[in-house]
């Protein structure tokens, strides 16, 4: 008898007396030692099953989160995990620290702002429908005095600015400007953890609502975003470009001359 079959024997012979001593047989421990195969199922199926939550319970959920693990993670957390509490396991389990990578706009990279990126994630695991829910938190988020929201902890005066785009750098930019503050300060850092708690307490209003069939039709584009889109969206003249965003915050009349680009002429739409 070889040795790879004397210690398979063995393992045998130990779950046998381990599964004796609690009352199982081994095909009973080897069952027991398996993960719970429809548990899991059901956590893989999305929408996760939704009960409206407290906006503000989740908006201070945020704030604190993100002091955990920056803003994508704060603004899933506050929501996702919200709802995984209500159900229990396995939904728990659910690795929310993944979204760490989210912070500064992924990994300091200044794109897509880690608070916008969380909560899409977290609306499109709970919604059946999550597109509409998106483009109403983006489309605020672009024309908002944010943060519109004051946690509890907060330790300094709250300042409110208009990003005018859901890119993490511009939304900085638009906040240092206001503020008079540098982007790498206390102030700016703790803005960023009230502006998580904000997009989270939003996110939850949108779901709330759209659950009660209450969602309202997302906010047109400016007349200036409404014209360029004739041209460069889908079926315009150039067609080159695939984007919901206000283009204004970046392509002014100023950056659109130095690329000789003609002066936009506002359509009525």
């Amino acid at each position: 008898m070889d040795r790879h079959t004397m210690n398979r024997r063995q393992n045998l012979a130990l779950f046998g007396g381990i599964g004796a001593a609690l009352g199982l047989g081994a095909a009973g421990m080897l069952r027991a030692a398996e993960p719970a195969q429809g548990k899991a199922g059901t956590m893989a199926q999305m929408p996760w099953p939704y009960k409206p939550l407290d906006p503000d319970v989740a908006g201070q959920r945020g704030f604190d989160s993100y002091l955990k693990g920056h803003c994508m993670y704060g603004s899933f957390d506050a929501v996702v995990m919200a709802v995984a509490d209500q159900l229990g396991e396995p939904y728990t389990t659910f690795p929310a620290k993944m979204f760490v990578y989210g912070a500064g706009g992924v990994q300091g990279w200044g794109t897509l702002c880690g608070a916008l990126n969380g909560a899409a994630a977290a609306i499109q695991m709970l919604s059946a429908n999550p597109e509409p829910v998106t483009d109403a938190l983006y489309r605020w988020y672009e024309h908002t005095a944010l943060p519109d929201f004051e946690p509890k902890g907060m330790k300094f005066r709250n300042v409110a600015s208009v990003a005018g785009s859901p890119l993490c750098h511009p939304s900085i930019a638009k906040w240092c400007e206001r503020s008079g503050l540098k982007s790498y300060s206390d102030q700016r850092k703790e803005r960023c953890g009230v502006l998580t708690g904000a997009v989270a307490r939003k996110t939850v209003m949108l779901l709330n609502e759209q659950q009660k069939g209450l969602l309202t039709a997302v906010m047109a584009p400016d007349s200036r975003t409404g014209t360029c889109m004739t041209c460069h969206e889908k079926g315009g003249m150039l067609e080159n470009m695939r984007s919901k965003q206000t283009c204004n915050s970046c392509h002014t009349d100023e950056t659109l001359a130095a690329h000789k680009h003609q002066k936009i002429a506002i359509k009525s739409l």
